[in-house]
C-alpha cells in the first residue's frame, strides 16, 4: 500500500511502536470521553445493538461485513474480524461513537442525499488529502471483471447502486453509507469515479475519519 494511506500509516505505526503515542492518547482519551455518555444513547444514535442482561453489558456495532463490541465492564473496543481488530480502526470506532452522541439533539438521520466530498464540513480537505494512489485504486477495482467486481463489493457487504453506469453503497455504519460509482468512457468523455456520501456524514464522522475509512475500503477491494 501506498504510505500516503492514511490507514496504513497509522497501523504500521500501532505495529512498530514507532510514533505511535499520539494514537494511543487518542485511544485512552475517547474511551474516557465515552463512559460519560449513556450507553443507550450510544447504541440509539449509531442503530448498533445495546446487550446488558446476558453477562457483560456491551454494545455491538455493524461495521462493513463485521462488527465491533464496546465493552462496558471494562470499557474497551473489541472486533469480530482479525483484518480489523487494529488501534487505528478502534479509534475509528470511537470517533463515530462520539460523533453521533454529540449530534443527538440535532435530530440528524441517513437522508439519502447524495454529495460529493467536498459539499460536506471540511470538504475541501477531504477531496484534496485523497491519495493519488486511492483514486487509481478506485478506478483498478471498477476495471474488474463484472462477476469479480460483484464478488469482491459483497465480501465487504456492498450492495448495486443505481448511480452513474456501476456502482456500490457500502455501509461504513449503519449511519455512515458511502457510494462508489464510476461513469464508462464514451466518445465525449473518459471514464472516471466518484466517491460520494451521505449529506448527514459530517454528523457520524470527522472528515479525517472519513478520508482513513474509504482508503481503507478502496484498498481492501482490490486485494487478491
Amino acid at each position: 500500500m501506498s504510505p500516503l494511506d492514511e490507514y496504513s500509516v497509522w497501523l504500521e505505526r500501532s505495529r512498530t511502536g514507532i510514533n505511535d503515542e499520539g494514537l494511543k492518547e487518542q485511544y485512552a482519551d475517547m474511551l474516557n470521553r465515552i463512559k460519560r455518555v449513556d450507553p443507550i444513547t450510544i447504541a440509539e444514535t449509531t442503530d448498533s445493538e445495546y446487550r446488558g442482561g446476558d453477562g457483560i453489558p456491551r454494545i455491538i456495532i455493524p461495521f462493513l461485513q463485521s462488527w465491533f463490541v464496546l465493552d462496558l465492564v471494562p470499557y474497551r473496543v473489541r472486533a469480530e474480524h482479525e483484518v480489523v481488530d487494529t488501534l487505528p480502526m478502534k479509534v475509528l470506532v470511537l470517533q463515530h461513537l462520539l460523533s453521533a452522541a454529540e449530534n443527538q439533539g440535532t435530530a440528524v438521520r441517513v437522508m439519502n442525499q447524495w454529495i460529493d466530498c467536498r459539499s460536506l464540513q471540511h470538504g475541501a480537505v477531504l477531496g484534496a488529502h485523497f491519495a493519488k494512489t486511492t483514486m487509481e485504486n478506485l478506478t483498478k477495482f471498477f476495471d474488474l471483471e463484472h462477476g469479480e467486481r460483484i464478488s469482491r463489493a459483497m465480501k465487504w457487504a456492498g450492495k448495486p447502486f443505481d448511480m452513474g453506469d456501476v456502482g456500490f453503497r457500502f455501509n461504513f455504519f449503519p449511519r455512515l453509507p458511502v457510494a462508489l460509482i464510476n461513469w464508462q468512457a464514451d466518445e465525449e468523455f473518459p471514464s472516471y469515479s466518484k466517491i460520494l456520501y451521505d449529506i448527514s456524514a459530517s454528523n457520524y464522522m470527522p472528515t479525517h475519519g472519513l478520508t482513513t475509512l474509504t482508503e481503507f475500503l478502496i484498498n481492501r477491494l482490490i486485494e487478491e
